[in-house]
């Protein structure tokens, strides 16, 4: 006999039947596969038993044919289960670092988030929402239908932080602003005026380590591309608006 507390309460496993009706002789068992209910005491395939915490449907995103296959999961309090023909249910807590998670793997719920590298349909729908203006937390709450604020902000940091989701938000931003006319060339000629034309020194420098970010001089470890997003980040609006009119005038007067 075993157990671990959730919650300040202690949660039994008996490593076997006639140990539990040694202890639970009132109660009764069934094979944790017999339509399993929240509270029902279950033998599992190791031949240990212990009692159901959870059980809920299951889908998946992209409703996969072998999503559809499950009869939702069951979770004790050793792990999680997928009711299926193919899983079979331990009662060994070495072999479950998580009990949240299907995986004997993951000590972590957000390790196979975090690992992941494509995009799934609602972080899509997320990155969409950031793109066209609304905030973080009002996406995840739509997005996710989180209604308590802090878990959505909780959620919306950690979506921001990974790169496939930033990824898509860059992607969609340089989009939109090719359809605006701004790209690279018009990016490097903005900061080149300002480097020209600035009229304060911290303008100037600021102007030129933006370009030499750019072109790889100012820091030769740095090898990636600079995106057209944050490319003015340092600048106020008005010393941006200043070197627009600086360019505007020398280009009129050639």
């Amino acid at each position: 006999m075993n157990y671990k507390e959730i919650k300040g309460k202690k949660h039994f496993v008996y490593d076997s039947l006639s140990e539990f009706k040694k202890y639970k002789k009132d109660l009764t068992t069934k094979q944790w596969k017999d339509n399993p209910q929240e509270g029902d005491w279950v033998v599992a395939d190791d031949g240990g038993v212990v009692q159901i915490l959870k059980r809920n449907g299951i889908s998946h995103p992209s409703d996969r044919k072998n999503w559809k296959a499950h009869k939702g999961y069951v979770r004790t309090v050793v792990g999680t289960f997928l009711i299926n023909d193919k899983t079979e249910m331990d009662t060994d807590f070495d072999s479950h670092p998580n009990r949240y998670t299907f995986s004997k793997n993951l000590k972590r719920a957000n390790d196979n988030f975090k690992k992941r590298k494509n995009i799934t349909k609602k972080e899509k729908l997320f990155a969409t929402e950031v793109i066209v203006g609304k905030d973080a937390v009002s996406a995840v709450q739509n997005i996710y239908k989180e209604n308590d604020f802090n878990k959505a902000k909780k959620k919306a940091v950690l979506l921001l932080k990974q790169e496939r989701i930033m990824n898509e938000v860059e992607k969609g931003v340089v989009d939109i602003a090719k359809g605006l006319g701004i790209d690279h060339e018009y990016v490097l000629r903005r900061l080149k005026a300002l480097a020209d034309t600035g009229e304060e020194e911290n303008v100037v420098l600021q102007s030129l380590k933006e370009l030499g970010k750019i072109i790889g001089t100012s820091n030769p470890t740095i090898k990636r591309d600079v995106g057209i997003v944050g490319m003015f980040q340092g600048f106020s609006p008005k010393q941006l608006a200043q070197a627009e009119r600086k360019e505007l005038t020398e280009g009129e007067s050639k």
